[in-house]
């Protein structure tokens, strides 16, 4: 018979000071963090918080988690900002505000838009890779001055703007065009000049 993936786990052996074991309250905290249940998250956040600097740091490795795989496009900014949370907590020495930085990123997340797609997508490139379904495709008009065989191939900047290297497509509407203009004109005006 396999091994559990749990066997694997440190903290699917070991319990907090009130005896909780350490891998449940970090399942209790996601499960309540996607159904938005904050009074349960924050609880166990705080068990977890309370324990000690080692399940601390563990609370907040999987709100990281979190942020990416289940409220992902929810709150797209939502890894930058519980990175920046975590940076200002670890700035904290009395360790009564540092849970006010862990309570603010577990009630972000709660109430935060839920999304899982980022991790589906994660998940659909690496089953497709490694069943041989797909794998990358490098097309000739991708092999331009920026790659070592495009330089070979004598490939330049003209190569790059006349072949698509330059197109951007999904733009913002609304820019300014003016810089690119004057750079897409200065190509043209290089162009002519070569006859």
């Amino acid at each position: 018979m396999a091994a559990n993936v749990q066997s694997f786990d440190v903290w699917s052996r070991t319990k907090t000071r009130r005896g909780f074991a350490v891998d449940e309250l970090r399942s209790v905290l996601q499960k309540s963090i996607r159904r938005g249940w904050l009074e349960s998250a924050i609880l166990a956040a705080y068990e977890l918080y309370d324990n000690g600097p080692e399940t601390e740091e563990l609370l907040w490795r999987r709100l990281e988690i979190i942020a990416t795989e289940d409220v992902g496009y929810g709150m797209r900014d939502a890894p930058a900002v519980i990175e920046a949370i975590n940076q200002q907590r670890q700035r904290m020495d009395d360790r009564g505000d540092r849970w006010i930085f862990s309570a603010h990123a577990v009630r972000l997340l709660t109430e935060a838009k839920k999304d899982r797609t980022s991790m589906e997508l994660a998940m659909w490139a690496r089953g497709v890779t490694e069943s041989g379904e797909r794998t990358v495709e490098v097309q000739d008009w991708m092999v331009d001055y920026h790659t070592s065989r495009g330089d070979a191939m004598g490939r330049d900047a003209e190569h790059w703007w006349s072949q698509g290297g330059a197109q951007l497509d999904n733009q913002i509407e609304g820019l300014p065009t003016k810089y690119g203009a004057y750079l897409r004109a200065q190509h043209d005006k290089a162009q002519a000049a070569k006859g």
